[in-house]
């Protein structure tokens, strides 16, 4: 007899479910009680539930990548590669809590430090999806910062986007309180200069999380933010579009 393996349990329960490549109430009602039952015990002895949410959250992840594969090419990884661990780090953390209270993703889009990278968001009451670059090395924020003191009037261009302005609102990131290091204060890019983040979030509300429409919105606003990304990419050194 042969053994049954961690991904013939995902698959067979898939079937089992009739999942439908979306996120339900039941995912939404694990979320909610986790973070009420922050525990070991509570998690082993509803680990069913969890892997039965997580099953869920694969096969919409699979929906996903197929509309994001229509739109731009991304290596191939197997749907549950994309599923972030549900346990957190809690070495160097104040919080000892041992389980995330969402279910995230990070879909990258090319090499690493390269190309910016999509991170989706599911919990309710805060769910959201974004992208862009978050924690750049000190190279990279040079690399940054000098393809915006040349090319500024393109990011802004960019940033004022009719797509972008609806799905985004604005760049976000954190920024210097200070000029940054070579940079003169009427430098008509120095807003964007003192950023030391740049990436954009679009926040998905309850209703649409749970309805058919997710997949579609997530894709919209992903086409809205690929010129953003390419400039980025630009800037970190992929030069392929």
């Amino acid at each position: 007899m042969v053994p049954c393996t961690k991904s013939d349990h995902i698959q067979n329960l898939s079937v089992k479910l009739k999942i439908m490549s979306v996120i339900t109430k039941d995912t939404f009602r694990f979320l909610n009680q986790i973070r009420e039952n922050n525990n070991r015990p509570w998690f082993e002895k509803n680990r069913a539930v969890y892997e039965k949410a997580r099953t869920e959250y694969i096969s919409f992840i699979s929906k996903l990548l197929e509309g994001i594969r229509k739109i731009e090419v991304i290596p191939e990884k197997e749907p549950a590669k994309y599923v972030q661990r549900i346990y957190r780090d809690i070495r160097f953390s104040k919080d000892k809590t041992p389980y995330k209270k969402f279910f995230s993703s990070l879909i990258v889009r090319g090499p690493e430090d390269r190309k910016c990278p999509v991170y989706l968001h599911i919990q309710p009451g805060s769910s959201m999806t974004g992208g862009g670059v978050w924690d750049p090395s000190p190279e990279t924020l040079k690399n940054i910062r000098q393809e915006i003191d040349y090319n500024g009037a393109v990011l802004k261009k960019i940033l004022n986007k009719k797509d972008f302005l609806n799905h985004f609102g604005k760049i976000a990131g954190n920024k210097l309180a200070r000029l940054p290091k070579g940079y003169e204060a009427d430098n008509p890019n120095i807003e964007l200069l003192k950023m030391k983040q740049f990436y954009v979030q679009k926040n998905l509300d309850d209703d649409l999380v749970l309805s058919k429409h997710l997949v579609p919105e997530i894709l919209k606003s992903y086409k809205a933010s690929l010129s953003f990304f390419a400039f980025f990419d630009d800037a970190m050194g992929e030069t392929e579009r």
